[in-house]
């Protein structure tokens, strides 16, 4: 049908939005702009917002895709079963929006001419490694525990007990392609998780290794949202911030096999995964999808195992009120 640019923004409610801010404080983001019943936080990068929470019972509402260009709205107005008309946005940030509902029953918009920001500064570190073993010459590096520098949204996960239609539909109306397979262990031949990617308008031009998962579960549940940070001292600096903050660690830091992303995980006071990363494979068209096995999908290239906790209700993990 057509295909998106990359993420904007996911968006959840929460019952209180006091706590939220602080979490995606220190967690690394920067508030935009908040109404009575609505916060909107960004990072580093000029995107007016990268994460939305609505006030109102812990859920997740769905997620939002940027569009190359306005036309692209029209096109999935009118060619999608369900699709809105196409709306102005009434919130911070504005722009234009067109509104999907995917087989699960979440809200999929689709976004263009959100107004930018001035990027936010953010510190650079020099690394004396390697082949660039003189970067920082005669300069000592000093680094301290403080909150991550969020830089941009980058993908998404969520458990589905559809997920054969899940990836037909966002492949077929948002132009994901599939990037990497994890294999049911009951059956090798079929999925168990679907790594994707954006379809870029160049089929040389490079794009993250995912920019959505869907991992079969016995239910629709939200898994986690992901946040790219500047760099290596970035995801753990804000580690040890978060575990000063007192927030429940959730996995990390590791280096994923699929991805290669240096990543740390965190829940919200609901309970709610978001994870820091950095270094990331980039991949293009010309990349042949791989199916692994679990053992292999799932764990690390250095770092902790990966834990089944890490797939529970978010609710079990929830701090919030206790």
């Amino acid at each position: 049908m057509v295909k998106v640019k990359d993420i904007a923004f996911g968006r959840l409610r929460s019952p209180d939005l006091d706590l939220q801010e602080k979490f995606l404080t220190d967690f690394g983001m920067t508030r935009a702009a908040r109404t009575k019943d609505k916060l909107f936080m960004r990072g580093t990068d000029p995107d007016h917002h990268i994460h939305v929470t609505e006030l109102g019972d812990p859920a997740f509402v769905g997620i939002a895709f940027h569009a190359h260009v306005e036309e692209d709205l029209h096109t999935l107005s009118k060619g999608v079963d369900g699709a809105s008309a196409v709306e102005e946005i009434d919130e911070p940030g504005a722009g234009k929006r067109v509104r999907l509902t995917d087989p699960n029953g979440l809200q999929i918009e689709v976004i263009w001419g959100q107004e930018t920001l001035d990027p936010l500064p953010v510190p650079e570190h020099r690394y004396n490694w390697g082949y660039k073993h003189y970067q920082r010459e005669g300069e000592l590096m000093r680094v301290k525990s403080a909150p991550s520098h969020v830089k941009r949204s980058a993908h998404g996960v969520f458990l589905t007990n559809k997920l054969e239609a899940t990836m037909k539909w966002y492949q077929d109306n948002l132009g994901f392609q599939t990037t990497d397979i994890i294999s049911n262990p009951e059956d090798k031949t079929k999925p168990m998780a679907v790594f994707n990617h954006i379809d870029a308008p160049n089929p040389d031009e490079f794009v993250d290794h995912h920019v959505f998962l869907f991992f079969e579960g016995p239910e629709l549940r939200f898994n986690h949202l992901s946040f790219e940070v500047s760099d290596l001292d970035d995801v753990h600096t804000g580690h040890h911030h978060m575990k000063e903050q007192g927030y429940t660690h959730a996995w990390g830091v590791g280096r994923h096999y699929l991805g290669s992303q240096i990543f740390d995980y965190w829940r919200d006071p609901w309970g709610r995964i978001h994870e820091h990363w950095t270094d990331s494979d980039v991949i293009n068209n010309q990349h042949v999808p791989s199916m692994v096995s679990p053992e292999e999908g799932l764990q690390n290239q250095w770092g902790p195992d990966f834990p089944w906790s890490f797939i529970d209700d978010p609710a079990e993990h929830a701090t919030a009120g206790k």
